[in-house]
């Protein structure tokens, strides 16, 4: 009972630390303490040997994999590349569009394993000066960078970590199930689409342009278009590094990964050089920012482990398992639980799949379909207030919980319940490729 009440506490002060602005490191310490605490479980071990055992896992396994990747950002960020496809997709498709252009630069630059952490300081910007140069609400924002990352987290040979995790634990590919992928996806676009066109229309209807102009606190804005680089040679590192990743997933998902990442930096270097003021400052800053976010996912990583030593973690595990449903339904609700407590996708999954893993495929499940499965699933409940990826992206974007939030669950995570809810189904019926 203890061991439960203990679990309660500790996930509730989680998501309040984090609503009131402490780092992710700090509030997961306490977050673990209170749990070995009220577990019973040996404090000392649990800090340095847990916990920082599991933290440690993730870095000696992505430190070189999110070090390029946010230097790759840094880079995109500096040359205006995704702000040139922005403008021009833009212009081809008229201001109406302006959800679809942004759903269009997120989806890509997630696909390519750019990290939400360093997504959100590459397309905020890019987001922000779209919406105010056609008069629209800005609270929006923070529901435009998730929901688009999420329409790309577990897309078919997408590089983001969350499509990337499930390959380490079943052997499969990245391109697993892919038709499930495009359906999920599908879904979470059209409803992405659909919401942010009707979150505008209510907002001109109850505020003024003078009053939706005023939402914007500050005058900065993107990159000049005398400045900007010409689309072809914007979209060519993009596309590269994606059909470089379709190419040699053969060699493994990590070397795979790196090697696209490396080549897409040298492919900007080489074409972009004039647009990089100062190159050691760009990879600098770019890496930092990478291993910075790093350290945020390793420590949350790191509270993953000490709640699967929980007891009271491990009934809700049993839990899962004597569910009376299908077996990709299990998978499904499971992902979606442990998701929504740790705050995390990635935690989500790992728990998922070091847990009950080999017990799915010892059921004789596909696991192509099981991949895809949890990959999705763990993107619905990952976007709670416990979530670190969700409050940075409207801290970043300069909206509080209160005013932006809704966005969040009704043009995100309920569309995210309903596609992985349907997907489980399909699988369950056979579909499974």
């Amino acid at each position: 009972m203890l061991a439960t009440i203990g679990l309660i506490i500790a996930i509730t002060l989680l998501v309040i630390m984090i609503i009131k602005g402490i780092d992710m490191i700090t509030a997961t310490v306490i977050t673990a303490s209170i749990i070995l605490v009220t577990s019973g479980l040996n404090f000392k071990e649990g800090l340095l040997t847990t916990f920082s055992g599991g933290a440690g896992a993730f870095v000696a396994s992505w430190f070189l994999i999110l070090g390029l990747g946010g230097v790759f950002g840094q880079l995109v960020l500096e040359t205006g590349l995704a702000t040139k496809i922005a403008k021009t997709l833009t212009e081809k498709l008229g201001t109406k569009m302006v959800g679809l252009v942004i759903l269009i630069c997120t989806f890509f630059i997630t696909l390519l394993g750019i990290n939400g952490y360093i997504m959100v300081f590459v397309l905020y910007p890019i987001a922000d000066n779209l919406l105010r140069q056609n008069n629209m609400d800005r609270r929006v924002l923070p529901f435009l960078l998730l929901g688009g990352g999420a329409s790309a987290n577990g897309f078919a040979y997408s590089l983001d970590i969350c499509n990337v995790l499930p390959s380490n634990y079943l052997g499969t590919s990245l391109g697993s199930a892919p038709l499930l992928s495009f359906i999920f996806t599908g879904i979470l676009a059209v409803c992405y689409f659909i919401y942010f066109n009707y979150a505008q229309k209510q907002s001109h209807k109850n505020h003024t342009q003078e009053e939706l102009l005023a939402m914007y606190k500050d005058n900065s804005s993107t990159i000049n278009n005398e400045e900007l680089p010409g689309i072809f040679i914007s979209v060519l590192p993009f596309v590269l590094v994606l059909g470089s990743v379709v190419i040699t997933s053969g060699w493994g998902t990590s070397p795979s990964i790196m090697f696209s990442l490396v080549f897409g930096i040298l492919l900007i270097i080489c074409t972009q050089s004039k647009h990089i003021k100062n190159m050691k400052s760009s990879i600098k800053t770019g890496s930092s920012s990478g291993l910075n976010s790093m350290l945020t996912v390793a420590a949350v990583m790191g509270l993953s482990k000490v709640l699967s030593a929980s007891p009271a973690f491990q009934n809700l595990q049993q839990a899962v398992l004597a569910m009376n449903m299908p077996a990709y339904l299990k998978a499904f609700f499971g992902t979606t639980v442990l998701t929504g407590l740790t705050g995390s996708a990635i935690s989500g999954e790992t728990i998922f799949m070091e847990s009950f893993g080999q017990a799915f495929v010892d059921m004789g499940v596909n696991i192509q379909a099981l991949h895809r499965i949890v990959t999705e699933s763990a993107l619905i409940l990952n976007k709670l207030p416990n979530s670190s990826v969700a409050i940075l992206t409207m801290s970043i974007c300069g909206c509080s919980l209160k005013e932006s939030y809704k966005h969040i669950i009704l043009g995100t995570i309920i569309p995210a319940f309903a596609a992985g809810f349907i997907i489980a189904l399909l699988a369950t019926a056979g579909v499974v490729f």
